[in-house]
């Protein structure tokens, strides 16, 4: 695989790991008696922030790939997880079909 794509697959699947942990963080405070306000306002600002973050390095790999932008944005944003999975399998598949 070329490290030009290495490098923002890695970074975008990152970005997901730590917005899921903010979403898991963020419910699972919810679901306490007496939530901590601090808390939860940290736990989405983190998940605002990794889900953009993520939808940018998604978004440089679809320019590096030389793919049509708007599809694929909003393939990526609003379908998240099933646009990146498809991206990243039509990626991977690519790589694998230009190492044999």
């Amino acid at each position: 695989m070329q490290a030009q794509f290495k490098s923002g697959i890695e970074y975008a699947l990152i970005t997901l790991l730590v917005g899921g942990l903010c979403l898991w963080q963020l419910v699972s405070g919810a679901q306490e008696a007496e939530p901590a306000p601090g808390r939860l306002v940290i736990m989405a600002l983190g998940l605002i922030v990794a889900g953009a973050m993520h939808c940018v390095f998604m978004m440089q790999l679809v320019r590096r790939s030389g793919r049509s932008f708007w599809p694929w944005f909003v393939a990526i944003v609003v379908f998240m997880p099933v646009g990146t999975a498809v991206l990243l399998a039509l990626l991977l598949g690519e790589a694998d079909a230009a190492e044999t």
